[in-house]
């Protein structure tokens, strides 16, 4: 029988919200107030793939969004050092 891991909790606006977090990345999204932003950029990021016309601009995408990813991942992974892990 597995054990229940303790749900993870954010607390903002000065203790006046407190939300459930689906993992670390979310807690940090949610702590720092970047959901707004995030949504902004799924919302370029779905206008700019509706407008993909030719295989050269679905590349060029691509490579737009991988370097994205690349730099989001080592934040992540420089964060990551001054987090506690769980496991």
């Amino acid at each position: 029988m597995s054990a229940k891991k303790n749900p993870l909790y954010v607390v903002t606006d000065n203790g006046n919200t407190v939300e459930q977090a689906n993992g670390m990345v979310d807690a940090m999204i949610k702590k720092l107030g970047l959901e707004s932003m995030i949504n902004l950029m799924n919302s370029i990021l779905s206008l700019m793939t509706d407008q993909v016309g030719n295989y050269g601009f679905f590349l060029y995408l691509q490579e737009i969004v991988d370097q994205f990813a690349v730099f989001i991942e080592s934040i992540i992974e420089k964060v990551s050092l001054f987090i506690p892990s769980n496991s």
